[in-house]
This record gives C-alpha cells, sequence and structure tokens, in this order.
C-alpha cells in the first residue's frame, strides 16, 4: 500500500477516536502537551476538560473509597502545600531553566476520600484522558495550581494540572477532573495517545522519504 495512503488511513483513524497528531506549534506553551482527545481548552473547544475547569472547576474522587467527594479551589486551597521544580517542554524534553510547581501533594488529596486498603492505583483523569500511577509512584506527585508563584492558567493545564518529575510527559496529566482509586491501572490512554501519534509520525517520514 502507499505510505501516503496509510498515512491518511491513521488520520481519518485519529479523528475518528478525537485524538490529534502532535504538533508542538498547536500545543505548547510554557511546557509540554501530552493531552489528547479533545483536550484542548479553546474558544473552539469550549466542552473539553479545559474549557469546563475554566468556567466551574470541580475535581471529583471517586473508585476504591470511603465516600466519593467532588472538591472545589477552597477546598483544595485548604489542604498543606507542597513545591516541584521541573523543566520539562512540549516534547517532553528539558529546558535551560527549571520551572517551580506548587500545589496539594496527590496522595493529601486523594487522602479526603479515604481511599481503601485494596486502592492501589490512582487514575489521573482530565475528560476521556486518564494516566494510572501506582500509589507508590504517587508519592512525590503534586496537583500544581502554580507555576514559578502565578496562577496556572487554563491554556497550561489550570487550575489543576498533575506534576511528577521523572516520569514519561504524558504523565502529567493538564485539566485533571477526576481521581479514580482503582486495584488495577486499567485503561491508559495517555500512553495509547502517544503511540498512535508515534504510528501517525513514522508512517508519515516513510511516505515523505518515497520518490
Amino acid at each position: 500500500m502507499d505510505h501516503t495512503l496509510i498515512y491518511d488511513l491513521i488520520t481519518q483513524i485519529l479523528s475518528i477516536y478525537r485524538l490529534n497528531i502532535w504538533n508542538p506549534s498547536q500545543h505548547c506553551n510554557i511546557e509540554e502537551s501530552a493531552m489528547a482527545y479533545d483536550n484542548q481548552a479553546s474558544a473552539a473547544n469550549p466542552t473539553g476538560p479545559g474549557g469546563q475547569q475554566a468556567g466551574d472547576p470541580t475535581l471529583r474522587i471517586e473508585g476504591l473509597v470511603s465516600v466519593a467527594r467532588s472538591l472545589t479551589p477552597a477546598d483544595l486551597a485548604a489542604l498543606p502545600r507542597s513545591g516541584v521544580a521541573a523543566n520539562f517542554r512540549c516534547d517532553g524534553k528539558s529546558t535551560p531553566q527549571e520551572r517551580f510547581w506548587r500545589g496539594p501533594r496527590l496522595l493529601d488529596v486523594v487522602a479526603t476520600a479515604g481511599p481503601l486498603p485494596a486502592a492501589g492505583y490512582i487514575r489521573v483523569g482530565a475528560g476521556k484522558y486518564v494516566a494510572p500511577l501506582s500509589r507508590q509512584e504517587a508519592e512525590e506527585a503534586i496537583l500544581a495550581d502554580t507555576v514559578n508563584d502565578q496562577p496556572l492558567s487554563v491554556e497550561n493545564g489550570g487550575p489543576w494540572r498533575l506534576v511528577l518529575p521523572g516520569v514519561r510527559h504524558f504523565a502529567n496529566v493538564k485539566w485533571v477532573d477526576r481521581l479514580e482509586l482503582a486495584a488495577e491501572p486499567g485503561e491508559n490512554t495517555g500512553l495509547e495517545s502517544v503511540r498512535v501519534r508515534n504510528r501517525a509520525r513514522r508512517a508519515k517520514r516513510q511516505a515523505q522519504a518515497t520518490p
């Protein structure tokens, strides 16, 4: 099959599943964008998680918990705060200057709902996007609401963005709107979106290299 046709087919599949081929000029501002599906916050897409969180931000905690909760910015602001230095950018590579992110610790946030003993994983979600973390992996994670002492804008992942240095960039989820406690990691749409984009990029390179 012609490589151009392969690329066109993959592009159609991405469109069907509401995935976007990675383009740093479209999705990058001050840091990497790992989000996929319809997670862009813009006037053209007001119903994505970013748009919804901009209007009425809430954070749901559900799954294997004693009491499911829906937290407001005031609820999270009342929790102890922590800071993380991270210097990632759009492609997940580091930048020359570190940025300092602040917000409540992820484990402190989920503790407000009383995780059950079987809850070994935290599934961090934003709309259809999900990236699972084990409870051990989550020990250093925060839900950042500021960067360099400035409120985190919606365009850059606010009101809450997961920040966990040292993990693949897609795990630093923007526009977090829910935390699901689970016994297993479950579906990882963040990783799958990266794999699909990588396949599309390889197909495009092959198509361009073919005379």
